[in-house]
C-alpha cells in the first residue's frame, strides 16, 4: 500500500463502498434470485457480481472505463444493452416465480426446484454487473476522491478496488445467509415464489430506470 494512502483514507473508502453494497440495486437482485433456491446458487451468484467488478476496477485501472464513460454514444450502447439485460433476467425471475407457483398448486406440495447449472449462474451474475455503468462510475468518479497523486493511480485503483471486492464478498456471504434464513421460515415454494416475485419485479423496474439514466459527470 502507497505510504500516500493513509489508513484514514482507507477507512473512508471502505465506509462508501459498504455504503453502495447495503444500498439495495442490481446486484441485491441477482443474488436474490438465484439465493432463495440454494446457498451454493447465492454463493456462486456473489462471485459472480463480485468478477464484475473486477473487470470493471481492471478497465479503470488502465482508463478504458474513462474513455469509455466519456464517450456518449459508447456510454449510451451500455446503458441499453444493461438495462435490456436486466429486464430480461427480471421477466425470467417473474416466469419461473409463476412456473413454481402452479407447481405448488397442482402437486400440494414442496416440489424441489432443479438446480440452475452453477455456470449458468455465475454468467448470468457477472454479465449484469459488467453491463452496468454504474458500477463503472464507481471506479471513475468515486474511487479517485480516495486517490493521491503522488503515487501510481493504477496501482492505488487496484489496492482499493482488491479491497471493495474483499469487503463485497464478506457482505454477500452475510446477504445469502439471510436470505436462506428467510427462505428457511417461509418453506422452499413459498419463499421461492415471494422472493422471485420481489427479484423479478426490482429487476425489471431498475433496468427500465436505467435506460433512462443519464450521464453522471464527475466534480
Amino acid at each position: 500500500m502507497s505510504e500516500l494512502m493513509t489508513v484514514t483514507t482507507v477507512v473512508a473508502f471502505l465506509a462508501v463502498a459498504a455504503l453502495t453494497y447495503v444500498t439495495p440495486g442490481p446486484d441485491w437482485f441477482v443474488v436474490m434470485r438465484h439465493a432463495v433456491s440454494s446457498r451454493r446458487q447465492g454463493f456462486v451468484a456473489a462471485v459472480g457480481v463480485q468478477c464484475g467488478l473486477m473487470v470493471h476496477m481492471t478497465a479503470a485501472s488502465v482508463g478504458v472505463a474513462a474513455l469509455l464513460l466519456a464517450s456518449a454514444k459508447a456510454f449510451t450502447v451500455l446503458k441499453l444493452v444493461g438495462a435490456a439485460y436486466l429486464v430480461y433476467l427480471g421477466v425470467r425471475s417473474l416466469l419461473e416465480a409463476r412456473r413454481t407457483a402452479r407447481a405448488s398448486a397442482s402437486l400440494a406440495s414442496d416440489d424441489p426446484q432443479v438446480p440452475t447449472p452453477a455456470g449458468q449462474v455465475f454468467r448470468q451474475s457477472m454479465l449484469s454487473n459488467v453491463l452496468n455503468p454504474k458500477a463503472a462510475l464507481f471506479f471513475v468518479a468515486v474511487l479517485p476522491q480516495f486517490l493521491s497523486s503522488g503515487s501510481s493511480v493504477a496501482g492505488q485503483v487496484i489496492v482499493l478496488g482488491l479491497l471493495d471486492v474483499g469487503l463485497g464478498l464478506a457482505w454477500w456471504t452475510l446477504f445469502v445467509l439471510a436470505i436462506r434464513r428467510v427462505t428457511a421460515l417461509l418453506g422452499g415454494t413459498r419463499s421461492r415464489v415471494v422472493l422471485g416475485r420481489v427479484s423479478g419485479v426490482a429487476l425489471v423496474g431498475l433496468g427500465s430506470a436505467l435506460a433512462f439514466t443519464g450521464r453522471a459527470r464527475a466534480a
